[in-house]
Parts: structure tokens; C-alpha cells; sequence
């Protein structure tokens, strides 16, 4: 729904073409809640994006430049101090964006050359290129134009030297594939060159980090290093899992008598002359005398004291059954540095994590500081999902540096004062605030803290209950938020996998699938409600917008178009699934969608999602004048399109229970008919139908 009530742009005045195609792109032309649009900016996303304008690509591009703009002021407006911490995001990205600039639009767009130039290019050999597309879908190719124009004589020695070999008499051709070809190794080498050029040109080094010592990094490690704990224990062994529980069933005895039983029954050959001694056995160790691996008695022998006799385990191993008596723990212990000293150089040569100080050095740039161990941080501290790892660390730090280079190349040539850049820039902008602030919109606790923290304690985590209560806060509230009609359109929809459980019986489960449909509709809410409320400026004539969606009965209206009138299944599909999870705390809203996206389904020939949504509505809303046609629907759907006769079957038997008086009463009793006669009744009729023409 919101994509097709956002802004839609028409591009034809704004498409760069003659001496304009580079200069004015400073013209204001439009703003959203104060915020400016330049010409610019159109410039920027056809580029980057290679769009080309009057296409429908171009107008969702417009549309999310206008709607995300709104956000983006919505944000700032909600969140005031997201304005320092832009700030300070600004000054670590900034080395980013003049790199990315530099590398993808100045060396490979345009081959080094300024704007001005490949505009007066383009203007004076406007014939070479297609009419059809703007002067920003073509600038590369201008550029490849101009240097070939440039290096023409470099090109004709470049295709006698690629010249069919094996034809001495053959002609050198200047063909498309050699120009291509030609121009594409000059990317190639800049690509290969320019980075370790400019490293050198700046004399930017990475600095060696400094290890520490093995004695150092053994006393701060010795955790990483220890033979683990573990138990000194006596067992019997038995192929028979039953015979063992029974002959242990009391499991109070000394060590003496638990002796005298392994002497006498236990199976191992190997313990049973030892009376069943089995010795030291450490956590996770497979145990001695063919036993093998029995992970399982460890949890056991810990909440035992000692003389205390275990539960009956089976060896993951032989598959044999075995019950440990306890004799006492084995406290785990440091191994000494000398048994590990090797394995520690090898770490620390290897794979050890760094350990550095915020303020470590790592990059210089003409023997003075640049790159610190801070900056490796906030590289991690904004890529939450990033593994920490000495590998990555080394990663990190050469990008630092080549970024170092490359903006301060392009510092050089100016490119900081570049209409790419200021683009970059504003794009970029937008983008960091929009994302802390969904964060925000996404974690935020509404719900007192007392609610929160009796409804831990007294079921845990709904979706994740292996977490603590810090890190379940967000669900918690979510519990509490989610509207009945979004959990209940998860069970009806999909009832057959939560069954034989009823609704409230199935309700944690159903939680764990609904709270994300929950936070991504809360979001897009927030986007759609975002736009619906800014107040744009236009100044320029072409510019047209569709309506905002600034409210829900103009969102209704809109969807209900483009089903009945516009006929387009796909957009009103989207209008009404939308609608549904924006508003499914307005009940008559979530029964009117739900009951339009069934239609919808059907008329798009997906008859099993129609017929869930037709259960859905049903289910929810059975006091509705709509529910009965709603089950008709379902049935007749599973009958006639699914062919699934017994489900069929059953949905008519309800309805006849449930809508007795029902004006469709006739039509259910003949399905029920022709169904129980395995479709002889709709033969029978057919051919009545046929006779009779």
C-alpha cells in the first residue's frame, strides 16, 4: 500500500541532457518537512543506480527519496540528540564515502576526467550516443569514448598486438570487442595500481602490532589453557539397559558393596577384575577400557555428592548402559606453561585476538598517527553481526589505511567539494538515522517494568526462552502489544500445524511466529504514517505526487480501487496485506482486509492461501454477516479447486451446524451430495445439461 501512495516522480525535465547535463545540480526542487531535494539527488541515484528515467524503476527510486526524507525528518524531530550522534558517525564514514566516490564514480565512471570535460564531450559527439537514455546512463560511456579518442594510437597497438597470430597476413581491425577490451584493462590496471600507488604516494604504512610475550599472554590466559574437572568413578556396565535400573533401583550403597555388584555382574572384562574401577575421567573425554563416550553421566555425576550413584547412561560409543558410582570431584587445574608453551606461540603467531589499547597506533601517514585501535572498534561497534576475530581485525585495518589514501586523494582533486560527494553524503545521512531510529521504533518498551518482569518470571521468554530477562525486555513488551488479531490470523491461517493444541493452548508458540509480522508492521506504520503526515514543497512543474496516506478510510478506498476498478491483483494484494498488518488493532479494519485478501487470492488463482483467509475470517469474526459466506467460500474452494473432497466435507457439516437457517443451505446440502457420490451428481447434471441443448 504505502509504495503506491508514495511520491511519483516525472523525470523528463530533470534529465540531464546538453551543456546543462553537468552543471545546476544545486537546484532546489523540492523539500519534505523543511528538508531539501536537489536536482542532485536524482543525479546521484540514476547513476549509482543506473536508472534510467520514465521508467517504473525510476519512479520507486523517487518514491523511497521522497518518503524516506519524510522518515528521516520524523526521526530527527522525534530524537533530537540523533543529530550529535550523526555527528560523530559523519567523521568516522567520511574517509568511507570520499573513497567510494573517488573509486566508483571518479576513476571508474569517469576514467579521471571532471565532469566539464566529459560534458563537453558528450555535446560535441552527441551522435556516438543513444537519444534514448540521459547523459548520467551514458557517462561512463563517454568516458570510454574519450579515451579511446585520447589514446586512439595506444589502441591501434593494442589490436596489433591482440591480431589473430595465426594469420600473418591478417589485417588489424579496430573492432567493438577491441575497444572494449582495451578499455576494460585500463580499469583493470587502475584497479590494481592505484591502491598501493597512493599508499606509497602518502607514505600511509600499517604499523606492527606488538605481541605480547608468552609469560604475559600464559598469566592473563592460563582460562584458555586448563585440564578440565572431572570425577574419580567406579561403573558397572551392561548390555541389558532394563536388568542394570532394576539391580540399582534403590541407588543407596557404599563403595564396598557397589565393588562387590561390579566384581560380580558388570560385562567389562577390563574393569570387572579391577571390581569396576574406571579411575580419573575428565568432562568431555571419552572414558578408558572400551567405554567411550558417555557425555551424558557428567551432568549426573555434578549434582550428585560423593558416594553417590548415578542414573543409567548409555555410551554414545558401543551403545552399552552403564551406572558410575562417584568416589569424589577432580578439581580442574591450570597446565603448566611449559606443557603448553609451544601451542601458545603458535596462537599468539596465528590466530590469538589482539588486545590492544583504544589508543594503539595501527595506520600512519607520514610517521604520524592516523588509524587507531578506536577506529577498529567503531568499524565493529556499527556492524553488530561482525565476528571479532584476528583475521577480520587485519581486514579492517588495511581497508582503514586504503581508505586513508584514497580520501586523501580525493581531497586532492577536490572531490570533497563534488556535487557526487554532497549527494553521497545527504543519501548517507538518511541512511544512519533511519537506521537507529527503526532500532528505536523496533525495541521500544512501553510496558511498566513491574509487567514486564512478573510475566518473566512466570513464563519466560515467549520466543526465545533461552534468554535472560535484560535481553528479553523487547518480546516481553511485544507480549503485551501485539494485537489479538494478528495472533489470531497466525494460528487460524496455519491451524493445521499448531493442532491438536487449541488457540490459547498453541498461544507461545503462535507468539514466536507473530511478534516479527508484529515489529515489521509496526514499521511499516511508522514509514507510511511518516509520510502520510509531511508537508512537501514542490518547485518544479513536472513534479507530480499521488495522495498521501494520511489516514486508514483513505487507504480502504485506495486498495478497494485497485481491486474493482483498476482490476490489478498484485498492487491490491499489497494494498490490503498492508492495510491488515498496519491496522490490526482496529478490528473492522483487519476483518474488511482480511476478508478482501481472501477475494483477492481467489481471483488470483491461489486457492490454498484464499481458503486459509477465508478460515481466518471466519474463525476470528464468526458473529459476522460475512462469516458464513466466508465458509461457504472455503468449502467450495477445497471441493471444486484443491480437490481436497474430505476437508471439504467436514467445513459443510460445520456450516450446517452453525448456520442452520442459511440461505445457502440448498447449494451445501447438493456439495455434500456430489461429494459423498464422488462427483456422479455434477456428471448426472452436466449431461442432464448437455441433452437438453
Amino acid at each position: 500500500m504505502k509504495k503506491a501512495l508514495l511520491a511519483v516522480i516525472s523525470f523528463c525535465a530533470l534529465v540531464f541532457t546538453g551543456c546543462n547535463s553537468i552543471g545546476d545540480k544545486d537546484t532546489l526542487v523540492a523539500r519534505v518537512n523543511g528538508e531539501p531535494i536537489f536536482k542532485e539527488d536524482y543525479a546521484f541515484i540514476m547513476r549509482v543506480g543506473n536508472i534510467v528515467p520514465n521508467t517504473e524503476q525510476m519512479r520507486k527510486a523517487s518514491s523511497s527519496l521522497f518518503s524516506r526524507k519524510a522518515l528521516y525528518t520524523v526521526a530527527l524531530q522525534k530524537y533530537p540528540e540523533l543529530k550529535e550522534q550523526l555527528a560523530a558517525h559523519n567523521a568516522a564514514l567520511e574517509n568511507y564515502l570520499l573513497t567510494f566516490v573517488y573509486q566508483r564514480l571518479y576513476t571508474m565512471d569517469r576514467l579521471m576526467y571532471s565532469d566539464d570535460e566529459l560534458a563537453f564531450y558528450y555535446d560535441k559527439h552527441r551522435d556516438q550516443f543513444a537519444d534514448s537514455l540521459s547523459y548520467m546512463n551514458l557517462r561512463d560511456k563517454v568516458a570510454d569514448a574519450k579515451y579511446i579518442e585520447s589514446n586512439y594510437d595506444s589502441l591501434k597497438s593494442y589490436a596489433f598486438h591482440h591480431r589473430d597470430l595465426a594469420d600473418s597476413n591478417a589485417e588489424v581491425k579496430i573492432t567493438y570487442d577491441i575497444k572494449e577490451r582495451f578499455v576494460s584493462d585500463h580499469r583493470q590496471r587502475i584497479v590494481r595500481e592505484t591502491g598501493p600507488a597512493l599508499l606509497k604516494k602518502y607514505n600511509i604504512q600499517e604499523t606492527k602490532i606488538q605481541m605480547p610475550s608468552v609469560e604475559e599472554y600464559y598469566e592473563k590466559h592460563k582460562n584458555l589453557y586448563m585440564i578440565p574437572n572431572g570425577f574419580v568413578v567406579f561403573h558397572v556396565e551392561s548390555a541389558d539397559s532394563a536388568k542394570l535400573a532394576k539391580r540399582f533401583k534403590h541407588r543407596k550403597m557404599d563403595l564396598g558393596s557397589f565393588a562387590t555388584l561390579a566384581s560380580r555382574y558388570s560385562e567389562n572384562p577390563e574393569t570387572k577384575k579391577g571390581k569396576g574401577s574406571v579411575g580419573k575421567v575428565l568432562i568431555g573425554h571419552s572414558l578408558p577400557y572400551g567405554i567411550g563416550f558417555v557425555n551424558s553421566m557428567f551432568a549426573d555425576l555434578d549434582t550428585l555428592p560423593d558416594g553417590g550413584i548415578s542414573a543409567v547412561h548409555r555410551s554414545e560409543s558401543t551403545g552399552r548402559y552403564h551406572v558410575f558410582y562417584r568416589v569424589s570431584a577432580v578439581p580442574a587445574e591450570v597446565k603448566p606453561l611449559d606443557r603448553v608453551r609451544k601451542t601458545i606461540e603458535r596462537d599468539l603467531a596465528t590466530t590469538a585476538n589482539y588486545e590492544l589499547d583504544s589508543s594503539y597506533v595501527l595506520v600512519t601517514m607520514n610517521g604520524e598517527p592516523a588509524v587507531r585501535e578506536k577506529d577498529v572498534l567503531a568499524v565493529y561497534n556499527d556492524n553488530g553481526m561482525m565476528i571479532r576475530s584476528r583475521k577480520t581485525h587485519d581486514q579492517i585495518v588495511s581497508s582503514l589505511a586504503l581508505q586513508l589514501a584514497f580520501a586523501t586523494e580525493a581531497r586532492e582533486v577536490g572531490l570533497d567539494r563534488s556535487w557526487e560527494y554532497r549527494a553521497m553524503k545527504r543519501q548517507s545521512d538518511v541512511d544512519y538515522i533511519i537506521k537507529v531510529y527503526r532500532n528505536k521504533v523496533l525495541s521500544r518498551i512501553v510496558v511498566p517494568e513491574d509487567s514486564l518482569k512478573a510475566l518473566y518470571e512466570r513464563m519466560g521468554n515467549p520466543a526465545h526462552p533461552t534468554l535472560t530477562y535484560e535481553q528479553s525486555r523487547s518480546e516481553l513488551n511485544d507480549w503485551f502489544e501485539i494485537p489479538e488479531n494478528i495472533m489470531k490470523r497466525t494460528y487460524y491461517y496455519a491451524e493445521e500445524d499448531f493442532l491438536p493444541d487449541t488457540y490459547e493452548q498453541a498461544k507461545n508458540r503462535v507468539f514466536e511466529q507473530a511478534y516479527l509480522v508484529f515489529r515489521n508492521a509496526r514499521w511499516d506504520k511508522e514509514v507510511v504514517t511518516s509520510w502520510g503526515t509531511a508537508k512537501v514543497d514542490l518547485f518544479a512543474d513536472n513534479i507530480t505526487l499521488l495522495p498521501q496516506e494520511w489516514s486508514v478510510e483513505l487507504a480502504m478506498r485506495s486498495a478497494d480501487s485497485l481491486y474493482t476498478q483498476a482490476k490489478s491483483l498484485q498492487k491490491a494484494y499489497l494494498a490490503w496485506s498492508g492495510i491488515r498488518d498496519r491496522y490490526a488493532d482496529i478490528d473492522s479494519v483487519a476483518k474488511k482486509a482480511t476478508f478482501e485478501l481472501a477475494h483477492v487470492y481467489s481471483d488470483m488463482e491461489d486457492y490454498d492461501k484464499a481458503q486459509r483467509e477465508y478460515r481466518v475470517f471466519y474463525r476470528t469474526w464468526p458473529e459476522s454477516p460475512d462469516a458464513e459466506k466466508a465458509m461457504f467460500s472455503r468449502g467450495f474452494i477445497l471441493n471444486e479447486n484443491l480437490h481436497k473432497d474430505a476437508e471439504a466435507l467436514k467445513v459443510f457439516e460445520e456450516f450446517k451446524k452453525t448456520y442452520p437457517k442459511s440461505e445457502l443451505m440448498e447449494s451445501v446440502d447438493w456439495l455434500i451430495q456430489n461429494i459423498k457420490s464422488n462427483g456422479k451428481l455434477a456428471d448426472d447434471l452436466m449431461k442432464k445439461i448437455a441433452s437438453e441443448e
